[in-house]
């Protein structure tokens, strides 16, 4: 979905912890009823700026606005902001009705009210038969729900969700992937996933910030994420990629031609000739073909993964480069370990990026 008026600005916020600089000058703006993914690798900062928002930290710096009101410095109680944490923070000697009735009660509302709010959010998430139930009775794909109804319930201007589902199986996590997306979109909410998981965060949302050492490395649409990485970490961290350094040989319209270990290939992107960079490729790209179109590499098969409908398939192709290539399982003369190969793929696929520094 495209990006409305903003519902909620995190504006040039910092933080550290001791010495460590958690959080260096980040914005972010979300709209209403947008679903935005914070992903990242562990220590990136993700969770250092949800707690921010709650209000669970404060900033060193910066601003941050919920609901055209400056909430920085407003307590965590006073900001109408739902969370579920990955441990959930159920009340084990409370039942699934007083779990959710927990926060209308701390606001004071009335009890006809309570039961109402109670049981639309218990409506939402397929438990409104469940009400009289013990948390410890409950499986975990029914306590997290009991987590989430509890933090729809009141009504929040956000939702903020802390590795929400890594706690179930694979399967299950899943299946509340698609159900929470649909939930969320029923109730029209705002809200803020953290994961590390880059699936999760690719099937559920409007769009993904891609943090990294404290920064937001790219934010955009879950596709355009994917398809075109605005920096290396950004296609590192999310998707498999073939990667080869080289110099820049040329350099015209947008286009730039590199030497490489491997040939010289060509790429998209702007650089001057003679600048150090890494020219790469998504798997999908990549075929096994005879012909001499766009970038060619010869090599010899090291590995073939299976993967249902195609197979990953790692070509050695010397001067300590591998290449991969996602080969469809149906093609008559199916690749094998040791067979040597030509690999091509189309320039307008091919993205080079600047070559990290030593150490970085």
């Amino acid at each position: 979905m495209a990006p409305g008026a903003p519902h909620l600005v995190v504006r040039q916020v910092s933080k550290r912890f001791g010495a460590a600089h958690v959080l260096d000058r980040v914005d972010l703006t979300i709209a209403r009823g947008e679903l935005v993914t914070l992903l990242g690798p562990s220590g990136c900062g993700k969770t250092t700026l949800l707690r921010l928002i709650a209000g669970l930290e404060s900033p060193d710096a910066g601003s941050v606005e919920l609901a055209g009101r400056d909430i920085t410095r407003v307590p965590p109680h006073r900001r109408n902001v739902g969370v579920v944490f990955q441990s959930y923070a159920l009340f084990p000697h409370l039942t699934v009705y007083g779990n959710v009735a927990f926060g209308l009660k701390s606001r004071g509302r009335s009890r006809g009210e309570i039961d109402a709010a109670v049981g639309r959010a218990l409506s939402l998430v397929h438990l409104e038969h469940l009400g009289a139930r013990r948390i410890a009775a409950l499986s975990g794909g029914q306590q997290q729900r009991v987590a989430l109804a509890r933090a729809i319930a009141v009504e929040p201007d956000v939702l903020l969700f802390d590795e929400a589902l890594s706690a179930l199986d694979r399967k299950l996590r899943e299946e509340m992937q698609v159900e929470l997306r649909r939930l969320l979109r029923e109730v029209g909410a705002t809200a803020i996933f953290v994961t590390h998981d880059q699936d999760e965060a690719l099937t559920m949302s409007d769009r993904v910030a891609v943090m990294f050492a404290g920064r937001i490395e790219q934010v955009d649409e879950p596709r355009i994420v994917y398809a075109r990485p605005a920096t290396l970490f950004t296609l590192g961290f999310v998707g498999l990629s073939t990667r080869v350094s080289g110099i820049v040989a040329g350099s015209n319209n947008g286009r730039v031609e590199v030497d490489t270990a491997v040939g010289r290939l060509s790429a998209i992107g702007n650089f001057l000739i003679g600048s150090p960079v890494v020219v790469a490729v998504r798997p999908e790209h990549v075929r096994a073909a005879p012909e001499t179109a766009g970038n060619c590499v010869a090599g010899r098969v090291r590995s073939i993964v299976f993967h249902g409908s195609n197979s990953l398939v790692e070509v050695d192709a010397g001067a300590a480069t591998t290449l991969l290539a996602q080969i469809p399982n149906d093609v008559s003369a199916p690749p094998r370990v040791g067979d040597e190969i030509r690999l091509c793929w189309p320039v307008a696929e091919t993205f080079a990026f600047p070559m990290p520094e030593a150490g970085a």
